[in-house]
């Protein structure tokens, strides 16, 4: 059977929510589709967009990214959230994603794509360094509340 994979952003509410199932996956902290539709709507107003890998109407992968600057990389894509469901790892939606993703930064003007992941998520990191991402340095972070 022939797939027909498509790359496109979750623009809509409904194209949002559709997303829901796949990013529980990596942010298991969201409870619900609202509180993910206002999650990114929020962040939206900051620049952050949604590019999916659907097939049909399912989203099957997921990238949240934003461009910006600093000092630090200049102008760059700083990607927030790279997942693929479970059930279709290993498939190559995730290079297909960041392919896309790197295309997008170009077309930006950006010098460089930048994302942060978890020291214990080695699966990840060895994808990442696949990919030719190279760890470049380390993320700090202190709880303020």
């Amino acid at each position: 059977m022939t797939r027909n994979l498509t790359l496109r952003h979750a623009e809509t509410e409904a194209e949002i929510r559709a997303c829901f199932p796949v990013m529980r996956q990596l942010r298991p902290t969201l409870k619900m589709p609202e509180d993910f539709l206002d999650t990114v709507t929020l962040q939206s107003g900051q620049g952050y967009r949604l590019l999916a890998l659907w097939d049909g109407g399912e989203a099957v992968a997921l990238a949240g990214y934003r461009r910006l600057d600093n000092l630090i990389h200049g102008r760059f894509l700083y990607v927030d959230d790279l997942i693929t469901d479970a059930g279709g790892r290993g498939q190559g939606h995730g290079e297909r994603l960041l392919q896309a993703l790197c295309e997008l930064g170009r077309t930006e003007g950006c010098q460089r794509l930048v994302l942060d992941t978890g020291l214990a998520n080695a699966l990840a990191q060895r994808f990442y360094f696949r990919s030719g991402l190279l760890a470049k340095g380390l993320h700090f972070c202190m709880e303020l509340q």
